[in-house]
């Protein structure tokens, strides 16, 4: 009896090791403030360095530093944000 219910529970574990996990990539949101943006106009695209560029001013800010002191690592926005665009 114990031999059978191994051998279901190894089988069971096999089938669902060999399933593909599908995993939603995470997006960076961060982006530079241009005056266009501020506007409502339509933006251009961002290009690598100016991404980066907002990402440093972000994690570098008074508001970032502020938001930490209050809420600390977790269930915090710009940190969340911070994070996903380093994955």
């Amino acid at each position: 009896m114990k031999t059978a219910v191994a051998l279901a529970a190894l089988v069971l574990a096999a089938s669902c090791a060999q399933q593909p996990v599908q995993v939603a990539q995470n997006e960076c949101k961060i982006a530079p403030v241009t005056t266009a943006s501020i506007a409502g106009g339509k933006t251009r695209p961002a290009s690598s360095l100016e991404q980066r560029q907002a990402e440093m001013q972000l994690a570098t800010s008074q508001y970032r530093m502020s938001q930490l002191n209050q809420h600390g690592m977790f269930q915090n926005n710009v940190e969340d944000a911070l994070r996903d665009c380093r994955r």
